[in-house]
């Protein structure tokens, strides 16, 4: 049998700069991979000012500057060869880390798969050296002038590995992974001040000597200010502190949450567990808490040392620390909900109410036309899921049936048609829902209830629905021939105004209103960056939005459908669509969701009281758009009781 290839080959040892681009395999996936690294080495260094300068995302240069204590020349040259370190001795240090590096091998990958430069200087009379590495080989080593700290610059990263080169995303999303970084290490370190520039942009300014508390507002914006509770536990095994959401202001997704433990940013699964243990049933179905809690713990007890990039740990005793945070998370919800409930002044401190603010300035990507990039598209259609109605269809007479999609976007046909009920029809024009003679619904007031009427000519009564009244502001009560239907009306509202808006939308006929003088919007850094990226998404959408300078945004049109004093709401909550699908390239899934944002702020509000007459035209409406049964989070909008099944409930 002949030998293949893989029988012939020997085994070798590898050379030095083949290890060394293994090695960067794992420590350096990205550019925010080098920032992360670079980071923790001038946290370690005891630095107060950190200042990272990037250009197109960190793929053409990363740049980070401190001012910590900088290394003689004999350290400096040590510290670019693998696995030289001054953080850890022997076996035995391993398991007491308290720095945030500790491998020594991060400036070797780094310069390994790279043109690496580092400038530092530990006594300024001594002067500083400069180390420039190209592709791991040393090509340039000296004395040079230079303040007490640090300075390392990366430029051309992945020259000579262009698999992982080509791996790279756009420049936007290479720079959301970096400030990512920039904000948990923020968040951990609110008393050192921190800059990111990129291409020749502040995009961050957040100065040092705070309190965490600050730094959330300077991130997150004022409204955080009204949400958060503080917590603090001190006990031998374990302390924490920081803020927690209250339990009546919770999420639609986890994008409010960082845990550190010992000022590490890290992912863990127990303490994650923990906090939501905690809240227990304060949290419905798809809610989330918001979090920022440093946990300081023995570096003994905590492995670091499992996963590459230092993002996950290890508890020797994780059960305990379970207990402990189910447990007084929980005592500190309850008091904290107790001491709302009597109106006394909440346990928390109230956030300083400073004007704080991290000076932002945004780079544009290059935009492309609609015609170039919606050309040709087809809008999604919403998922259909187990409760629509064609799959569990309702009792008695709401039966099925197949018709013209009013929507691309709409998952069902419209589906009902409905036993003629003509004599009840009769008495409901001639009675109800002619209240008064002025109160038809042509001649309804323009003060009424908002997006009430969309459809174009209004139909003029349900044909085969009779209205009976409201149950507890929330539900419409009425009948046909088959017997009772209770309606969700604000479910039903929401989902009629998506099958309208997006319909517009598909057709190009968006109404659109717009304003003398634009509307300004004050935004975090992340979410100006999701917003930029999303900017021909939403114009598309009825929204023109343009850069106002720093972190603020001009808001000039929005769909007719949005109201004015929501603006903010709205486009904060697009944000937060952005943020939690932030890896989703498909423009037809971000439109549908800036759709259904838009939609559940413009149907009318929670407990809404209705008269007759609006109900009426409601479901007017709802008939004449083919009586979807579900609504935008797929779960039925009515409950029908027939006439058989009450009669037999009633022993009749």
């Amino acid at each position: 049998m002949p030998e293949t290839a893989s029988t012939k080959k020997s085994v070798r040892i590898l050379p030095e700069s083949l290890i060394n681009k293994i090695a960067a395999g794992e420590v350096v996936e990205r550019p925010a991979s080098v920032v992360k690294e670079l980071l923790e080495n001038s946290i370690d260094a005891g630095a107060t000012d950190i200042h990272v300068t990037v250009k197109n995302g960190g793929k053409d240069l990363i740049s980070i500057l401190d001012n910590g204590c900088g290394m003689n020349e004999t350290d400096a040259q040590l510290a670019v060869e693998r696995h030289a370190t001054s953080k850890i001795i022997d076996e035995n240090d391993l398991f007491r880390i308290q720095t945030l590096g500790f491998r020594g091998e991060a400036l070797a990958a780094i310069a390994s798969v790279s043109h690496f430069e580092l400038l530092t200087c530990e006594d300024e009379n001594s002067g500083a050296t400069r180390i420039f590495i190209k592709g791991g080989y040393l090509e340039q080593m000296g004395k040079i002038g230079f303040p007490q700290g640090t300075k390392i610059t990366v430029e051309r990263l992945f020259y000579n590995t262009p698999a992982r080169l080509k791996f790279l995303k756009t420049t936007a999303t290479e720079l959301q992974h970096i400030q990512q970084h920039l904000v948990q290490k923020s968040l951990a370190h609110p008393h050192i001040h921190f800059r990111l520039t990129h291409n020749r942009q502040l995009l961050l300014n957040l100065s040092g000597g705070q309190q965490l508390q600050t730094r959330i507002q300077q991130l997150f914006g004022e409204e955080f200010k009204e949400i958060l509770m503080t917590v603090k536990h001190e006990e031998t095994y374990l302390q924490y502190s920081g803020f927690i959401s209250f339990p009546s202001k919770p999420r639609t997704s986890r994008r409010w949450q960082y845990i550190f433990v010992n000022d590490r940013n890290v992912k863990s699964p127990a303490v994650n567990h923990g906090i939501y243990g905690g809240y227990g049933t304060f949290l419905g179905k798809g809610q989330h808490p918001v979090f920022f809690l440093n946990l300081k713990i023995d570096p003994t007890e905590i492995d670091v040392n499992v996963h590459p990039a230092k993002t996950e740990i290890r508890f020797r005793n994780s059960q305990l620390v379970h207990t402990i945070l189910v447990d007084q998370i929980s005592r500190a919800l309850k008091d904290g909900a107790s001491r709302r409930f009597f109106g006394r002044e909440h346990s928390h401190s109230q956030m300083s109410r400073t004007e704080i603010s991290g000076q932002i300035e945004l780079p544009m990507e290059e935009a492309l036309t609609l015609e170039s990039q919606y050309s040709g598209m087809t809008f999604p259609k919403r998922k259909k899921r187990a409760t629509e109605s064609r799959e569990l269809p309702p009792r008695g007479a709401l039966k099925g049936k197949h018709s013209a999609e009013l929507s691309t976007f709409a998952a069902e046909k419209p589906l009902t048609e409905i036993s003629p009920v003509e004599q009840r029809r009769q008495n409901y024009a001639s009675a109800a829902i002619l209240e008064a003679s002025d109160s038809t619904p042509d001649n309804l007031p323009e003060h009424g209830i908002r997006n009430l009427r969309f459809l174009s000519p209004l139909p003029q009564i349900p044909q085969e629905i009779r209205v009976l009244g409201q149950f507890r502001k929330t539900y419409i009560m009425a009948e046909n021939d088959a017997g009772l239907l209770m309606i969700e009306q604000r479910a039903l509202h929401e989902r009629l105004l998506y099958d309208f808006y997006t319909e517009a939308l598909q057709k190009k006929e968006v109404a659109l209103k717009s304003f003398q003088a634009s509307l300004l919007i004050e935004l975090s850094p992340q979410g100006s960056v999701l917003l930029e990226q999303s900017l021909e998404h939403l114009e598309l959408c009825g929204f023109a939005v343009s850069p106002f300078g720093g972190s603020s945004f001009a808001v000039n049109t929005i769909p007719e459908i949005q109201h004015v004093e929501q603006v903010e709401k709205v486009i904060r909550g697009i944000i937060d669509r952005l943020a939690l699908f932030g890896k989703r390239s498909q423009a037809e899934e971000i439109i549908r969701d800036i759709c259904e944002v838009v939609t559940t702020n413009a149907a009318l509000p929670a407990g809404q009281e209705l008269s007759l007459t609006e109900m009426g035209i409601l479901l007017a409406q709802w008939e004449e758009m083919g009586s979807p049964m579900a609504s935008l989070k797929d779960v039925p909008l009515l409950v029908e009781f027939s006439t058989q099944e009450l009669e037999r409930r009633l022993k009749r």
